[in-house]
């Protein structure tokens, strides 16, 4: 058979399914609406990141002690890999890397590079407060944060990757380690991972909806946003319309969902067995970033995970976009739009013929 006879004949499926009612309600249009919603603004939002970013850097520059070593920087986070989102509380931020021309042996004690950091910034509307894996400056403005900048200390393995600096002051000398690193390579791996422009944009989309859905359904026990990036890593499939080769972010969003939980397993930890989703680092030190979870927190997100399959399938299952966006808008919160049925009509995109791709 011809393959143009071949498409023309599944086209006349897909209209037959559709005149008998099997068809999905065509909802991109509210999930686009919805990502433009929640995404950090390039020129707004990001703009004042980098702004802040880049006189933190200047600052720290002009106020190291001369005998500190020199340093460059690299953006790390959502800020590098583009899956930035709108905070609830609107604490925004920004993941900075300081690589140090030094070596782990000049600063055995990697706290000692970390307050250098720490107390050449601590000055102005700031508080800085050292944390384990970095130096956190928040930015207050009426009492509260207003945004802060994460810098992760580092220095070049001699030979091997990057070290980084975890402890605090508070740390015994055992929990002040350098440890092996590659966040450089952690940005590549991800930003390579699919290989056209179409799938990558709806790669990033479906990230940004999964942690949006994390902030509006979890106050405390929240699985980092690394570990959701790195689930979508190991476990997302584009999903692009076979006619349209437009992107169906409701159903490329349920099967990476469906996917994370079937790779629950049942292990024994120290707090006894449990069921667990392991999700390591794709590159040094290949680390389960998802180990900060207790047992009972990664309980509630596994079932917090099932109730959203439900709503991603009865969206799914809905011929009518208002109908289906009720499902969404209680998921995923008020930045969901939720279409007026005048708005809409019940014709639908043929979203059940579909490729489904990893790479």
């Amino acid at each position: 058979m011809q393959p143009a006879v071949a498409l023309a004949l599944l086209a006349g499926l897909v209209w037959l399914l559709d005149e008998e009612g099997l068809d999905m309600a065509a909802v991109q249009k509210q999930f686009d609406e919805f990502h433009s919603n929640i995404k950090l603004d390039e020129d707004d939002e990001n703009a004042k990141l980098r702004e802040k970013r880049d006189l933190l850097i200047a600052d720290l520059r002009a106020r190291l002690p001369a005998s500190a070593p020199m340093f460059t920087h690299i953006d790390l986070g959502s800020y590098a890999i583009g899956t930035g989102v709108l905070p609830l509380d609107r604490n925004y931020d920004i993941d900075v890397g300081l690589i140090f021309n030094s070596t782990a042996s000049e600063y055995p004690d990697p706290v000692e590079l970390k307050k250098l950091v720490r107390d050449a910034l601590a000055y102005g509307n700031r508080t800085v407060v050292m944390k384990r894996p970095c130096v956190t400056v928040n930015y207050m403005k009426d009492g509260k944060v207003d945004y802060h900048v994460d810098l992760s200390v580092y220095v070049p393995g001699s030979p091997g990757p990057l070290k980084l600096a975890r402890g605090k002051e508070t740390c015994p000398p055992a929990n002040r380690k350098w440890l092996d690193a590659d966040p450089q390579g952690l940005i590549d791996a991800i930003n390579k991972r699919l290989s056209d422009a179409e799938s990558r944009a709806q790669f990033r989309r479906c990230i940004r909806y999964l942690k949006r859905w994390r902030d509006e359904r979890f106050d405390t026990g929240k699985p980092l946003s690394i570990g959701l990036t790195c689930a979508a890593f190991y476990w997302f499939s584009s999903n692009i319309d076979l006619f349209s080769r437009k992107p169906v972010d409701l159903l490329a969003l349920k099967s990476w969902v469906a996917t994370m939980l079937a790779n629950f397993t049942s292990v024994q930890t120290d707090e006894g067995p449990a069921r667990r989703l392991v999700v390591k680092l794709p590159v040094m030190p290949y680390s389960d970033v998802m180990s900060k979870l207790t047992n009972a927190q990664m309980a509630v997100f596994e079932q917090r995970l099932q109730g959203l399959l439900q709503a991603l399938a009865d969206a799914e299952a809905e011929a009518l976009p208002e109908a289906a966006c009720v499902h969404l808008h209680r998921q995923f919160g008020s930045d969901f739009p939720v279409p007026a049925k005048e708005e809409t009509a019940k014709r639908v995109a043929p979203a059940i013929i579909h490729t489904g791709t990893s790479g």
